[in-house]
Parts: C-alpha cells; sequence; structure tokens
C-alpha cells in the first residue's frame, strides 16, 4: 500500500469514487472539488492524502480549525468499499498523525455521526486512540447527532 499526498490526477478519481458512494450530493461533490483545487494552488495549510491499493484505495483530508492554537480536524476518512478492513484507514490516519506531529499540532478532531450506519466509524475511532469527547444532539438533522473525537497529538 502507497500513501501519498493527493495529486491533481486523483480529483477526478477521487470524486467519483465519493459520489458512487451515495453519500455526497452534488453540494457537496462541489465542495470537495473546490477545496481540492484550493489544495492544489499551493495557497492552503490543509492535508490530503491517499492511499492506493490496486487503485484508489482512499483518502483523507484534514484542515487547521480556524480560531485555535495548532488544532487540526481531520474532515474527510474515507475508504472505498473494496478496500475496508485492509489497514488502509489505519494507514491514513498514520500518515496525518505524523505530518501534525512535524507540525507540531496539539489536538486532532474528528466528527461523525450518530447513526447505526456509522457505528464502525465511530469504534474505528476510539481503536486508534481517538476519545469520545462530545456528542451535539440533533446537529445533522432531528435525531441525528454529531459525536466529536478528539486525540492529544503531544502524547
Amino acid at each position: 500500500m502507497l500513501i501519498r499526498p493527493v495529486e491533481p490526477s486523483d480529483a477526478e478519481p477521487l470524486l467519483a469514487m465519493l459520489q458512487e458512494s451515495g453519500q455526497f450530493d452534488d453540494e457537496g461533490l462541489l465542495h470537495v472539488r473546490d477545496t481540492l483545487k484550493n489544495y492544489f494552488s499551493g495557497e492552503s495549510d490543509e492535508l490530503w492524502f491517499s492511499a492506493e491499493q490496486q487503485g484508489l484505495a482512499g483518502i483523507a483530508y484534514c484542515a487547521p480549525e480556524v480560531m485555535t492554537s495548532d488544532v487540526w480536524n481531520l474532515l474527510m476518512l474515507w475508504i472505498s468499499p473494496s478496500s475496508q478492513r485492509q489497514g488502509v484507514g489505519q494507514a491514513l490516519i498514520n500518515q496525518v498523525e505524523k505530518e501534525l506531529r512535524n507540525k507540531h499540532a496539539r489536538l486532532l478532531l474528528v466528527e461523525t455521526s450518530s447513526l447505526i450506519d456509522f457505528s464502525a466509524a465511530r469504534a474505528f475511532y476510539s481503536k486508534q486512540g481517538f476519545i469520545n469527547e462530545a456528542r451535539i444532539r440533533n446537529y445533522y438533522a432531528i435525531n441525528e447527532d454529531k459525536v466529536i473525537f478528539t486525540k492529544d497529538m503531544q502524547k
């Protein structure tokens, strides 16, 4: 498996992977496209990594939190269905954490949904050493909470 920074040639396969998932509407895909464009311009502090394993296996997107001191947010960790449970997510998290330690990050956040469909994601983050820090009730929709995990990057 190869973990590397996302390159412009990755944009279309990445967007296709997200579209095929059915979890991103047109507005969400446009936002990802615009965020990638900003990243490729070189004017962004954001991190984008891809995992290759017989094609694109997953991506990680992490950005600094505005108005904080050395806090970053893992805004997207996406693994293709055919590559799940093969260590791709862990490899991407490890690369993000390595880069953030080089940047002297203090805290890493990750947010996910409280829905049953996201129980594997919540278990994954706990297994990776994240702490279930907070819950914002009815955040995404009625009866769908935002669950916030944190990881101390200075340990």
